[in-house]
């Protein structure tokens, strides 16, 4: 598994003005700190706490998440699609560590 390899959906036809559906996914092993490996020691707490999402260089969602998230965690949610602008995740994990994916919004010729 490569962390903080993501993936990010939108429609392949946008117009300016559609109503669009964004669906985007993170590797993470999303590790509560709970469970144990083979030799019975603990696995450290590894997840993500927040990710940024970005529509050009407007803010446009931001999530707060815990340990209790499950592995490889998914997000989707609708936007308004009014500019040809990147749409980027950011995801911080409890380490500091960040990841980034980005796909262009671009619209279709009429």
């Amino acid at each position: 598994m490569e962390i903080g390899k993501g993936k990010i959906v939108i429609p392949e036809r946008i117009k300016s003005g559609d109503v669009i559906r964004v669906q985007a996914v993170v590797q993470h092993p999303m590790d509560t700190g709970f469970f144990r490996d083979a030799n019975a020691n603990l696995i450290p707490p590894f997840f993500v706490q927040e990710v940024r999402v970005t529509y050009g260089d407007e803010e446009i969602a931001r999530f707060e998440w815990t340990s209790g998230v499950s592995k490889d965690p998914m997000i989707a949610f609708t936007v308004r699609a009014d500019r040809e602008a990147p749409l980027t995740f950011t995801y911080k994990d409890n380490t500091g560590k960040t990841y980034q994916n980005s796909v262009p919004v671009a619209f279709q010729p009429a």
